[in-house]
């Protein structure tokens, strides 16, 4: 189904970037009715990296739509991911709707952002940059493992994820850089270049495809780019939403939002995620709560989260001290954005999504769920 859309040369780089035991299918007929194409890398959370999928793709010819092939793809994934031991998946939806109804909801973004190169910073000091070939991205990917812990949903790139990024530019001007500081290298900038007839007379637009840098660098990083001011240039990239280091980086309010999309996830093993995930070390209590989630039975019931110390434990609560008809309600989907941060309790209960919580109960989850904004740098 995916390659007869594709000739010549579009086949070939499909097939190399891709894997057999990537893809599920729905056959009838001899012929493909759906197919869904995945990933597994982990994603980092509070400094914490968790076991995770990644949904690339779930495809529906029109002849074949609405007999529910993609739903029980979907929901075949969520039953192998559970039974390997993975207790979360994300996915960039091309429609709330669908997702919805499977149990996942709006937990991060994927945003980008636009300056004139004449308003970036003007000096790397003390830092230097150096051009380095995409052919052997040993350094970049070394300088992202020291990056990503401090990046909230940050996923954790294996070599594959380094081949795609160097064949994203192979048919347009690309340049890598490594900035080197004072203690080594400290950040790193993947861009391609582009020139434009408009606005007149001309326009040179410097996609930045990947970033990142340790503290304090954010300023030298965005000069890499203030030389493109003299040929009118317009410089992109992708942060998380507020950017601190398009508001601090950047003398003036010269940055705008030029795009956003949100990515959804989806708890797959409820107990085993929260479990997982780091809590503040001086939050302490416990809530209990019932959850509803059809599409992952294993989920379903009354939750006990303790708090302690940094850990978290989650067990069954006891029908005898919280019945489900007088125990608060957590929708499985309200969950989901509650894991990362991307919403707070109180947006929750607004949207229905959190109910029957007490105001102490509100205050706990409050504190406990206090992070910074998830977001991605890979758009997927």
């Amino acid at each position: 189904m995916v390659l007869g859309l594709m000739v010549g040369a579009k086949v070939d780089d499909y097939m190399e970037r891709t894997r057999p035991e990537d893809f599920r299918v729905v056959e009838a007929d001899g012929e493909i009715t759906s197919l869904l194409q995945f990933d597994r890398q982990a994603q980092w959370w509070l400094g914490r990296a968790l076991p995770s999928a990644q949904v690339l793709q779930l495809a529906t010819p029109p002849q074949h739509r609405g007999a529910g092939h993609g739903g029980r793809l979907l929901a075949g994934l969520l039953a192998e991911l559970h039974d390997d031991g993975v207790p979360l998946v994300t996915l960039t939806p091309s429609t709330y709707p669908f997702y919805r109804g499977a149990g996942f909801e709006v937990a991060g973004s994927w945003t980008m952002y636009e300056a004139r190169a004449e308003h970036l910073p003007r000096r790397t000091a003390p830092s230097r940059a150096r051009p380095v070939s995409l052919d052997d991205p040993a350094e970049l990917a070394e300088v992202y493992r020291r990056v990503a812990p401090s990046r909230h949903g940050a996923l954790e790139r294996g070599e594959r994820f380094w081949r795609r990024l160097a064949r994203r530019g192979k048919d347009k001007t690309i340049a890598a850089f490594v900035l080197d500081g004072p203690d080594g290298p400290a950040g790193w900038a993947v861009a391609t270049l582009e020139f434009r007839p408009d606005p007149a007379p001309f326009q040179t637009r410097v996609e930045v495809a990947d970033w990142g840098c340790l503290p304090g660098a954010d300023a030298a990083l965005f000069a890499l780019f203030a030389g493109y001011a003299s040929m009118n240039g317009m410089v992109a990239w992708s942060g998380p939403d507020p950017d601190p280091a398009a508001i601090y980086a950047l003398e003036d309010r010269f940055a705008h939002l030029a795009d956003r999309w949100h990515w959804m996830l989806r708890l797959v093993d409820l107990p085993a995620a929260l479990q997982a995930r780091p809590w503040p070390s001086g939050v302490a209590g416990e809530v209990d709560f019932h959850v509803d989630d059809p599409r992952c039975p294993w989920n379903t019931g009354t939750w006990r989260l303790e708090l302690e110390n940094g850990e978290g434990r989650v067990e069954r609560a006891s029908q005898s001290a919280a019945a489900p008809a007088a125990t608060p309600t957590a929708g499985i989907r309200g969950l989901a954005s509650l894991f990362t941060g991307f919403a707070t309790p109180d947006d929750l209960v607004r949207a229905g999504l959190l109910s029957g919580f007490d105001p102490a109960a509100v205050e706990l989850l409050r504190a406990a769920f206090a992070s910074p904004r998830p977001w991605t740098a890979e758009f997927y």
